[in-house]
């Protein structure tokens, strides 16, 4: 994957795809996200190898280092929309550090997705937002997203 380099602010920053060694740090991540939706952490170290690392992965994460620190990532997972016959790609996750953002860091790891997912063959890039999250309500539209009504309730059963 082409690296996209980040604004003059953070101009040796690069969007990569993780590699074994910045789980640790990609956890702390997880957790921070996780915990400012009001959410309790339950992803493990264990897990995330097995999901981004293993064979086949069931996901895709994206970050971005800076000086030996992950300032921010997002986290890609594949679906097929059937009726479409159309490969998806969800922006499951989206986390910039709170000292990194305003500097290009989200909109650089949004374009980086959108770049995966293109070349995995994906027609379509979703992304969900809390209902109470109107920040990211109002950049994922200025980064060419459109609004999505969700076409009824959904469910899930827990195994």
């Amino acid at each position: 994957m082409p690296a996209i380099p980040l604004n003059e602010s953070l101009p040796d920053h690069a969007i990569r795809a993780a590699v074994w060694n910045v789980a640790p740090e990609l956890l702390e991540l997880i957790e921070k996200l996780t915990a400012f939706h009001g959410d309790v952490p339950q992803a493990t170290l264990h897990q995330l190898r097995l999901d981004l690392f293993g064979s086949p992965s069931w996901a895709t994460a994206l970050v971005a280092p800076k000086e030996g620190r992950l300032l921010g990532y997002a986290m890609l997972c594949r679906q097929y929309n059937a009726h479409l016959g159309t490969r998806v790609m969800e922006l499951h996750h989206l986390f910039v550090r709170p000292e990194a953002r305003g500097r290009g860091l989200g909109r650089a790891l949004v374009a980086s997705a959108s770049a995966t997912a293109r070349s995995a063959g994906c027609g379509v890039l979703t992304v969900g937002t809390h209902p109470d999250n109107r920040r990211a309500q109002a950049f994922y539209p200025e980064l060419g997203f459109q609004a999505a009504s969700v076409s009824g309730p959904r469910f899930r059963m827990q195994l």
